[in-house]
């Protein structure tokens, strides 16, 4: 698992990429939140394929009359 402690430049650069312009105090949570999101993102499985996942092989017309 990757550090799941990221630097405060490191989502300064993510929040900039993602057009946030917060004030200090909403920023600091958004360092602080951003943690748990990392960690969160690093406990997805990444060897699974796409066509494993149901809702990508959901086919409503079978339920059509």
């Amino acid at each position: 698992m990757a550090d799941a402690s990221p630097t405060p430049e490191e989502v300064a650069l993510l929040a900039r990429h993602a057009g946030l312009d917060l004030p200090a105090e909403y920023f600091q949570q958004l360092v602080s939140a951003y943690g748990h999101v990392r960690r969160m993102i690093d406990r997805l499985p990444l060897e699974r394929a796409r066509d494993d996942e149901p809702a990508h092989t959901f086919d409503p017309r079978a339920f059509m009359p």
